[in-house]
């Protein structure tokens, strides 16, 4: 298996690092030599801990240096170019794809984890659609499973397709502990309204 996923989310807080990490977990138990990355995580606190990096390190069991999976993080739990002004540090997209490639040749399958939705801020310039599309990976999208999924998710599909990103799958996460009538009933309108197949729907786990 050589290749790759780019691993985006309709909001902030749907699950998906630990999307990422269980695929991670998965594939490494198949046998599989992946590779994981986040390229920028914010909200890292006083002492820059990149507690996701770490999360994903572990699953992976990767012996990567937290420095290569990743390459920025910031203290403020704010979209990376605001965070970035705010630390006078620049990004550059040049490193990310650079540490990315290095990544590459150490493994057969590499996971990347973005920050928020396709529309977040890297730099004045870049959002998080421009990296995956400089990456040039398919994309897993990784959703809520309740109330308001519908909207974000036809949203972000529609966005990321015509800027030219390919989905190859959406995962409905269940972040709330109870279930209730939207999270079943909208997997079947997803089904109906989008051409991206839901390829698993995660279920609320109370330990996590």
């Amino acid at each position: 298996m050589k290749g790759g996923i780019f691993i985006t989310g309709t909001d902030t807080g749907v699950g998906k690092t630990f999307i990422a990490g269980a695929l991670a977990s998965g594939l490494r138990a198949e046998g599989v030599d992946v590779g994981v990355m986040k390229p920028i995580e914010t909200g890292c606190g006083p002492k820059m801990i990149p507690q996701d990096g770490i999360y994903l390190k572990k699953m992976a069991s990767v012996t990567d240096s937290l420095e290569a999976i990743v390459p920025y993080r910031f203290r403020d739990p704010i979209a990376p170019w605001p965070a970035s002004i705010k630390a006078r540090k620049k990004i550059a997209i040049e490193k990310i794809l650079t540490t990315y490639e290095k990544l590459c040749a150490k493994h057969s399958f590499m996971i990347v984890e973005g920050v928020g939705g396709l529309l977040v801020p890297i730099t004045e310039q870049i959002d998080v659609a421009d990296l995956i599309l400089a990456m040039n990976l398919p994309t897993l999208l990784v959703a809520r499973a309740g109330l308001g999924t519908l909207n974000h998710t036809r949203l972000t599909l529609e966005y990321g397709q015509n800027r030219g990103i390919l989905f190859s799958g959406i995962v409905l996460n269940q972040a709330e502990p109870l279930q209730t009538i939207a999270d079943k009933t909208n997997p079947d309108i997803l089904s109906k309204k989008t051409n991206v197949p839901i390829i698993g729907r995660v279920p609320y786990v109370k330990s996590l």
